[in-house]
This record gives C-alpha cells, sequence and structure tokens, in this order.
C-alpha cells in the first residue's frame, strides 16, 4: 500500500524577470555573424545582416534583465562595427594582399560600408535606447508605487495595532487590571458553582389544605341558614 505524503512541496518560481545579459549579447552576436555569412555568400553586404541586426538588438532590449539594459544596448553598435569590417576584410581580402593601389582601394571598400550603414546603425541603436529608456522609467515607476502600497499598509497595521492596544487597555482599566484570562477562569468557576448548586422542591406540607377549607365554608353556611 502506497501512502501519499501530505507534506506541502514549495512551488516553483515561474516569474520570468526577463533574458540574462550574456543570453542577450550572444543573441545579438549570433543574428550579425548569421548574417555575416549570407553577406560573404552573396559578396556584398545586404537587407539580411540588417534586418538581423535590427530584430536582435529590438528583442533582446525588450526582455533583457533590467540590469542589463545598458549592456545590450551599448554592445550592439560595437558588435556591428566588428560584424561590417570584418565582412568587407573577407571580401577584399584577395586585393589586400596583393598590395598597390589595388590595397588601398580594397581597404576603402571596408571602411565604406560603415559610413553607408552608419544610417542604420544610428537608427537602431536610438530606438534600443528609446526602448531601454522607457523600460527603466516603467520599473522607477512600478517600485515607487509598490514603496508607497507598503507605507500605507505599514502605517494601517500600525493603527490597527494600536486601536488594539488601546482598547485592551481601557478593558483592564475596567475590569480593575484583571486580565483576559482571569475574567474567563473566573466566569467558568462561576459557572460550575451554578451547575452545583441543588434544586429546592416544595414539601408535600406546604400544600394547601384544600379538605380543611371545604370543611370551614360548609360550617359557615349551617349557622347561615340555621339562623
Amino acid at each position: 500500500m502506497t501512502h501519499t505524503s501530505n507534506r506541502t512541496r514549495p512551488a516553483a518560481s515561474t516569474t520570468f524577470v526577463g533574458l540574462p545579459t550574456g543570453s542577450a549579447i550572444g543573441i545579438i552576436f549570433a543574428a550579425l555573424f548569421t548574417g555575416a555569412l549570407l553577406a560573404v555568400n552573396a559578396g556584398q553586404i545586404t537587407w539580411p545582416l540588417l534586418a538581423l541586426f535590427a530584430a536582435a538588438v529590438i528583442l533582446t532590449t525588450t526582455f533583457v534583465n533590467p540590469r542589463g539594459i545598458f549592456l545590450t544596448v551599448a554592445s550592439a553598435p560595437i558588435l556591428f562595427l566588428i560584424a561590417v569590417v570584418a565582412v568587407g576584410y573577407v571580401l577584399g581580402r584577395d586585393q589586400i594582399a596583393s598590395g598597390g593601389a589595388t590595397s588601398k582601394a580594397a581597404l576603402l571598400l571596408v571602411v565604406y560600408p560603415l559610413v553607408e550603414l552608419f544610417p542604420v546603425l544610428a537608427t537602431v541603436t536610438l530606438g534600443a535606447i528609446i526602448i531601454g529608456a522607457l523600460r527603466i522609467w516603467l520599473i522607477k515607476r512600478q517600485n515607487a508605487a509598490l514603496r508607497k502600497y507598503e507605507a500605507t499598509e505599514r502605517s494601517r497595521v500600525a493603527e490597527s495595532n494600536r486601536r488594539t492596544n488601546t482598547q485592551g487597555r481601557r478593558a483592564r482599566e475596567r475590569t480593575g487590571g484583571i486580565g483576559v484570562d482571569e475574567l474567563v477562569r473566573r466566569e467558568r468557576a462561576a459557572a460550575r458553582t451554578r451547575a452545583k448548586r441543588p434544586v429546592k422542591h416544595a414539601s408535600a406540607s406546604e400544600k394547601p389544605a384544600r379538605g380543611g377549607s371545604t370543611r370551614i365554608a360548609g360550617r359557615l353556611g349551617d349557622d347561615l341558614y340555621s339562623d
């Protein structure tokens, strides 16, 4: 026979506090790495790299834990610059290795995508900054509301305790300083005393003699008729 334990097991916490900071940065790196591979395969930096970067930055800034918002937003443009330079170098490494004027042109091709894609980088970074600032403002607002609620609850509990203490002191003053336990004990003792007290019953001698009264009334009637 099996017996089910009645012990209460602690419930697992299911509260989502946000992505870890390392995971958020890793998601951005993975998105840029995937976009860089697609750009190298296409022979130029195309829209998949930009789309993956923008989506990763917006999502991670929205869902990262509050402590990692700054690092996530700050690391996004740095990782983007590294990815763009790496793609440009891979695409022009043959020309850079050959030397001469061709290598200088290849170096310009490596730097040029940074200037060309700067508006996209600035827009995504600005959006991430706005999202992060909004989240921090909402968190501060929620914390202020919680602090206000806790202060109100503490005041209410303190007032309730003070009112209870005042009522108890007044009750003790009315009863001459006797506590509640003493009053209960006395009431129980009085109840037991009343329960043990015998009940008096009327005896037979106390009953009125109805027969004697009838005989007296009959005699008075005879005297009246005889007269």
